[in-house]
């Protein structure tokens, strides 16, 4: 008895010591309290966003908001990473301007943040987190278009090349008056169209076909035209893709730049011209046939005399699991745009705005990077996805002719086709053309359009 009486007074003793040398915050048991659910949404004034939550605050002496460009898991490991800390008494807080800017998603990018928020208790030892919210995304508060100026609704469709015939789930004879519908309900002044091959499929081009469709569905007015329906090269000469085109409506807007389709060659008129487009550059090993053409076109407004010009792009496809080829290939679209920015920069006149849209094979959920968007961003250049009103940007543009579409957790789907602006800052709305469930889809690219007012000073 006496034994384990000193043997019980002993452990008592021992566990009195190892109390004593212990922090409290150490000796207390379990993380800080999980965070149970955030709510993230455009804050009260441009370019802020705001973050609420709620947690128990057990053992947390402040809350991290996390965020990130694109998805993250356990750790905050998403491309432009960032945090932002606040008291653990805190349940709300709104990210400033300054900050949301900082974290990429300022309202010219058109982005959107991955949003998190984890408790952390704080000791001389270190800290530990508590249990992350879900993620969820949001952007920042638009900036909307000027009151005063020339509205214009601008459209881009990647209406897929009639040369995938036979090999797509939709020729293009099936998908041609479904496409010129499209642009007719949007009623879009300007369209910038990709992969309207001007190759022969038949009896006309892809191009020619186009137009004869707007004019089938519309005959009373056949108010979209074409800016070119011919090859930009030579016959024989070795080129990829030239099917970047440019359609207006004739009943507003007046085409300034000179496009003929054909070019005099010995007294004979061949058809093909170089007139309104330019090659974009490719990678010094490729070869010819990986060289693209963007299309461009001066418009002036027929009521206002508002000049502005457009460019239809259509960027380098190629991607890679590879983290360096990926690399390559963003740095390659990234000069692209570079290119296109600097032919429209070299004729333009002042306080002349340029928009530039289509399918640029760039998203912001791309891991390497989005790299032509963030070059024509970091130029002055306004994303209109940014805009006031966003509609269906939960379902990616990129449908590959699937019969249902997967709707986006956080409300921000891969999107490719894209439209920003120079010299018009601010955007009222930006539609995505997408119906989730479509056994019948008019091409492999959903028609995006924005709103814009362009400034009459």
């Amino acid at each position: 008895m006496r034994i384990a009486v000193r043997g019980a007074v002993a452990m008592a003793a021992l566990v009195a010591v190892f109390s004593a040398v212990l922090p409290t915050s150490a000796s207390a048991a379990g993380k800080p309290g999980s965070v149970k659910s955030v709510v993230a949404s455009p804050g009260a004034a441009v370019g802020q966003i705001k973050v609420s939550w709620k947690a128990s605050g057990s053992r947390t002496d402040k809350f991290r908001i996390e965020t990130a460009l694109t998805p993250f898991g356990s750790s905050n490991d998403g491309r432009g990473a960032q945090s932002f800390t606040v008291s653990g008494s805190k349940r709300s807080t709104t990210l400033s301007a300054k900050s949301v800017a900082k974290a990429g998603a300022a309202p010219a990018t058109g982005n959107h943040l991955y949003i998190r928020v984890v408790a952390v208790d704080v000791t001389k030892h270190g800290s530990r987190k508590g249990k992350a919210s879900a993620l969820v995304a949001t952007t920042a508060r638009a900036l909307p278009a000027p009151t005063v100026g020339v509205p214009l609704r601008i459209a881009s469709y990647n209406i897929r090349s009639a040369k995938y015939d036979g090999a797509d789930k939709r020729d293009w004879a099936q998908r041609a008056s479904g496409v010129a519908a499209d642009i007719l309900a949007s009623k879009a002044g300007i369209v910038a169209i990709q992969e309207a091959s001007p190759g022969r499929f038949g009896a006309l081009r892809q191009t020619e076909s186009l137009q004869a469709a707007l004019i089938k569905a519309d005959p009373t007015m056949a108010r979209y035209t074409i800016t070119r329906s011919t090859v930009y090269n030579p016959p024989g000469t070795p080129h990829g893709s030239q099917a970047a085109r440019i359609l207006y409506d004739a009943t507003r807007y007046q085409l300034l730049t000179p496009c003929p389709d054909a070019t005099l060659v010995n007294g004979r008129m061949i058809d093909y011209s170089v007139s309104c487009s330019f090659d974009l550059p490719v990678l010094p090993d490729d070869a010819p046939t990986w060289k693209r053409s963007a299309a461009y076109a001066e418009f002036a407004d027929l009521a206002t005399g508002k000049r502005f010009l457009v460019v239809s792009a259509h960027l380098d496809y190629r991607h890679s699991d590879n983290r360096a080829t990926e690399s390559r290939l963003n740095d390659l679209r990234r000069l692209q745009a570079a290119t296109i920015w600097a032919n429209m920069n070299s004729i333009r006149q002042v306080d002349e705005p340029v928009i530039v849209a289509g399918d640029f094979n760039a998203s912001q959920a791309d891991k390497g990077g989005n790299g032509p968007h963030d070059f024509l961003v970091e130029q002055g250049f306004y994303d209109a996805a940014g805009a006031v009103q966003q509609v269906n940007l939960e379902l990616p543009s990129l449908n590959h002719f699937d019969k249902v579409l997967k709707a986006d957790p956080q409300g921000y789907a891969r999107r490719v086709d894209q439209i920003l602006v120079y010299g018009a800052p601010g955007a009222n709305r930006f539609t995505q053309v997408v119906k989730q469930s479509d056994p019948a889809r008019n091409s492999d690219h959903n028609m995006v359009y924005a709103d814009l007012v362009l400034p009459t000073v």
